[in-house]
This record gives C-alpha cells, structure tokens and sequence, in this order.
C-alpha cells in the first residue's frame, strides 16, 4: 500500500476525547496496513504523542485490538441489534438489520467506510485466545438474533424450505464480508449495495 497521509493532531485535553481518537487512528491505521504491521509507535506518532503516552491509555497492542473490536460490538449492539429487538415484524427485523449493517460498513458521512467494523472481520486471528473467545461469543449472539428471525418467518409460512442456521451464517457472512471488499472510491454507495444485498437474501429465501 502507499504511504499513509498525515493524520490530525489531538487539539483537547479531554481525556475521553484523547482515548477516542488514539481507537480510530489505530483503526485507520490497522485497516489500511493490517494488524501485524502495525506498530504502537506509529499509531503514537499519528496522534501526536510518545509510546509511553499510548501506554498510559492501552496496556499493549493486543489489548488495543480487544478494545477496538469491543467497540465495534459495542457499536453494532447499539445500532443494529437493540434496535432490531423492538421490531416486532421479522420481515421488517430481518430488513433493518442488513440494512442497518450494511450502512455502518460502508459509512454514513463522506462515503468513508467504518474502520472498527472492518477490523472485525480481518484481524481475529490477532487477539488472545480470551479475548477472541469473548468477541466470537458476542458475534453468535448477533447471529442468533439472525436465526431468530428467520425461525419466526419460517412459522409464518414467509421462509422457503431451508435450514434457518445456514441460511442465518449466509446473511451473517454476507454481511460482514462486505467490509472487506467494499472501497469508498468504488461506484456503488452504501445505500445501493444494502438494498442490493436485501434483495439477494429476500430472492433466495423468501418464498415468491
């Protein structure tokens, strides 16, 4: 990849401010180079301060990693799941949550796409086992409410006759693929590829 442009300098003394914009550089930084690439150094350069000044903030690189995907859960339980969970209707459920998903990813301001988000599908491999095992663990319960879902539409006569755990894992996939090949200089926006991916998973497992 080129090299990375110049980011912004912290400009407040807020300590919560301070924390929030070491975790999006970092995420900046990690989806442009990767996990392993990515030192703590940089990450201390890009926001203006020394390494001992990250540390104060962040134990270790792989406890910033935990942090990050933390968020990003956090995030996506705030945005997409909670919300989800107070819509009655599973068609209109099962419609919001890709939607809803698919928009995060791809961003909502400036067409820039989510940094958090996409560092939950690529780099699993690089925390603790603790740790992974608690992100997966929030993952299946993203995924149960998928497969939720399509049980209740399967009672209602709604789904076409299909496994609800292949088809919840295909839409959970699907989804959370898409922060690895989207690109926010590519033609389509984030509100066509999430109406182009409803329409796939209605088309193939909904019932004409």
């Amino acid at each position: 990849m080129g090299a990375l442009k110049p980011r912004k300098k912290f400009v407040t003394n807020s300590e919560p401010d301070r924390l929030d914009e070491i975790y999006r550089t970092a995420a900046e930084i990690i989806v442009e180079k990767g996990f392993d690439a990515t030192s703590m150094n940089e990450i201390a350069d890009a926001v203006g301060m020394t390494k001992a000044g990250i540390y104060h903030y962040i134990p270790g690189k792989k406890d910033l990693l935990y942090a990050l995907m933390s968020y990003a859960m956090d995030h996506l339980d705030a945005q997409v799941v909670q919300p989800a969970r107070e819509i009655p209707n599973a068609d209109d459920r099962l419609r919001f949550i890709i939607q809803r998903h698919a928009r995060l990813i791809t961003g909502e301001r400036g067409n820039k796409r989510n940094g958090f988000l996409s560092i939950l599908t690529d780099e699993l491999a690089g925390l603790t086992l603790t740790h992974r095992r608690k992100i997966i663990e929030r993952k299946r319960e993203y995924l149960n409410l998928v497969r939720e879902t399509l049980d209740q539409l399967k009672r209602e006569g709604r789904l076409a006759d299909l496994d609800t755990t292949v088809c919840a894992f295909s839409i959970f996939g699907t989804v959370m693929w898409l922060a690895r090949w989207y690109r926010p200089s590519g033609p389509l926006v984030g509100e066509k590829i999430a109406d182009e991916i409803t329409k796939i998973v209605v088309s193939g497992m909904f019932k004409s």
